[in-house]
This record gives structure tokens, C-alpha cells and sequence, in this order.
């Protein structure tokens, strides 16, 4: 749904507080507001609740922080945008300031120049997936530091070996729990979202985790039009440099949006080149032609999640030797 607002309320978010620029076209007035439920109702909520059509709340999805903002304004009745973060609008805009009130500035004129999606709530079992996939890969994070240091710390010089028992039991301890959560998870999988779960399996090389960020993050595809706008949603584009005939730099990818995404697409995009026959030969002849490794799996996480927008959004298991309509073939 697109957004055609009178006034936009443009919000920086952070921990504590929330840098506010209220702009209706012409003239920004500026609040800087502690970030709580009571402040939230008083100051924003209350303000404009007789206000609605007219009004939009527009802020950055640069971490968690804005989720549950965007979820009191909503449940408010209030509309709301949550927008990939703004870096190359400022720098269009030759800037080189970067405040909290110039954020919520630069955040309130694109809401009110650009078209908007409104932001429409995931379901509860949706967030619950989302936050277990999010708590295993922290826990992951964790084991994988508590490694590294009992390994540096079994080279030193006399390490009694009752301080690596230390470290032994934590990484145990750690490791049960992450098996705890991988079995929560597959069986909210298997019980709330069966059908989706079981298409994005018949793809080689996806597994749990990734299943479960795409049915999360992406909410199955339900708000995207095209693969591509999923890609550009998590960051894994290419972004040409170029300028006149001079300035031609080698392109990379945006890297805006949700970082958990790109790094478990990379991930299985490792174990994809690996057992899917389907990955092994492009990433083979990307290799041939030059490109690096990292390249050529960045390549291979596109193709997949092409894949797993096709699969998902015409309802149809993954078939390698598929040869339907070319609508449909293209995505494959």
C-alpha cells in the first residue's frame, strides 16, 4: 500500500531516546523524547491519534530497537513505514553531518518525497521464529568465542587444566542449549508453518535456520512483488561505482538491511555448492572467469533465494527439471 500523507513524523531510534522531526512539506519542528510506552502515548499517540490517513511515522530498520515503536504506534491505529537505512539519500544530499536531529530530518523528507509501504504487523508465531533464530545464532557466537579463547588459552605456559575444565563445561552447556532451541524451532516450524517449511526443504542445501529466516524476515515473500526487491531488501545487489569515463570502480553490494540474512544465505550458499548439483557448475565457471570465492557465493546465495521466492510464491516444490510457463521458469 502506498502512502500519499500530508505531514510525516520522521523518527531516529535508539536505546533510550528517540530524535523526532515533525515536517509537513515546509518547516521541521524538532522533539527528542525518552523511549517508553508512557512517553510514547503522551507525546505521539495522543497527539495525533485524531489524525489518522493524514499522518505517517517513518523510521530506519537499522536493529531492534524500532520494533516495538512500530508496534505501539500501529496498535494505536496510526500508520507506519519502516524503511531500509537512508545512508547514500544523505549522501545525495552532500552532507556531512551526522547527528541524531539531522537523522530524523533526512528520515522525515524522504518519507514525505518518496512512496511509501505501510508496515503491517507479523503474526505472533511469526516474531517467536524470528527470535529463536536470532537466540541461536547468538548463542553460536558465543560457543565460537569460548572456543577460540580455551584453544589460545591451552597454548599457554603452565594453564592448569581445571581452568579449561572452566571452558569446557561452559561450551557443553552452551551446546545443549542450542540443540534445545534447534528443536523448538523445527517444531514451530513444522506445526505453524508446515506447508512453507516443507517447500523451502526441497531445496538442497537449505536447512533449518535458513528456512526459518525466509519464512520470518521475508514473511514467506507476502510483501514482495519480485525476487529482486528481496534481495535489495537484505543487501546482496551489486552497486556499481561508476562516474563519466574516468571513475570506474569494481561494484559490491549494498550490505543494507538485515546482516543475520545475508550471512545465513552466504552460509548455506557454502553448503548449497557443495550438495546441490544445481549451485556447482555457475560457481565453477564464476571461479574460471576470475571472480573470487566470496564473489562466486554471494552469486549462489542470489540464485537461491530466487529460488526460494519461486518456490514460496507459486506454491510448488523446488524441481530441478521443471519446465512450466516461462513466468515461472525465469525465477529458476
Amino acid at each position: 500500500m502506498e502512502t500519499n500523507h500530508k505531514t510525516v513524523v520522521g523518527i531516529d531510534v535508539a536505546k533510550d531516546t528517540l530524535s523526532i522531526s515533525i515536517f509537513d512539506g515546509g518547516k521541521h519542528e524538532y522533539l527528542l523524547l525518552d523511549y517508553n510506552e508512557k512517553t510514547i502515548k503522551k507525546e505521539l499517540i495522543q497527539r495525533f491519534k485524531n489524525f489518522q490517513g493524514f499522518v505517517v511515522f517513518v523510521m530506519e530498520a537499522t536493529g531492534i530497537y524500532h520494533t516495538r515503536l512500530a508496534y505501539w504506534l500501529h496498535s494505536s491505529g496510526l500508520s507506519v513505514a519502516i524503511i531500509n537505512p537512508l545512508i547514500r539519500y544523505a549522501q545525495m544530499r552532500m552532507s556531512r553531518v551526522k547527528t541524531d536531529k539531522f537523522d530524523c530530518t533526512i528520515i522525515a523528507e524522504y518519507g514525505y518525497k518518496e512512496e511509501l509501504v505501510l508496515f503491517k504487523p507479523k503474526s505472533q508465531e511469526t516474531l517467536q521464529l524470528g527470535l529463536l533464530l536470532k537466540t541461536i545464532e547468538d548463542f553460536l557466537a558465543q560457543k565460537s568465542i569460548l572456543v577460540s579463547q580455551r584453544h589460545a588459552l591451552k597454548h599457554q605456559a603452565h594453564c592448569p587444566k581445571d581452568i579449561l575444565a572452566f571452558y569446557d563445561k561452559s561450551i557443553e552447556c552452551i551446546s545443549k542449549e542450542i540443540v534445545a532451541l534447534k528443536k523448538k524451532m523445527k517444531l514451530l516450524l513444522q506445526e505453524e508453518f508446515k506447508s512453507q517449511y516443507e517447500l523451502l526443504y526441497s531445496i538442497k542445501g537449505i536447512g533449518i535456520m535458513s528456512s526459518a529466516m525466509i519464512i520470518s524476515l521475508f514473511d514467506s515473500f507476502e510483501h514482495f512483488e519480485n525476487a529482486k526487491q528481496a534481495s535489495s531488501f537484505i543487501g546482496i545487489t551489486p552497486v556499481p561505482y561508476e562516474s563519466g569515463t574516468s571513475v570506474k570502480r569494481k561494484g559490491s553490494i549494498s550490505k543494507q538491511g538485515n546482516t543475520l540474512a545475508r550471512k545465513l544465505l552466504y552460509r548455506t550458499s557454502l553448503s548449497g555448492v557443495q550438495s546441490n548439483a544445481l549451485f556447482k557448475p555457475p560457481y565453477e565457471r564464476l571461479l574460471e572467469k576470475g571472480k573470487s570465492k566470496k564473489q562466486a557465493l554471494i552469486a549462489v546465495a542470489h540464485k537461491l533465494l530466487r529460488i526460494a521466492f519461486g518456490v514460496l510464491k507459486n506454491n510448488r516444490p523446488f524441481c530441478v527439471d521443471y519446465c512450466g510457463d516461462k513466468k515461472i521458469a525465469k525465477v529458476y
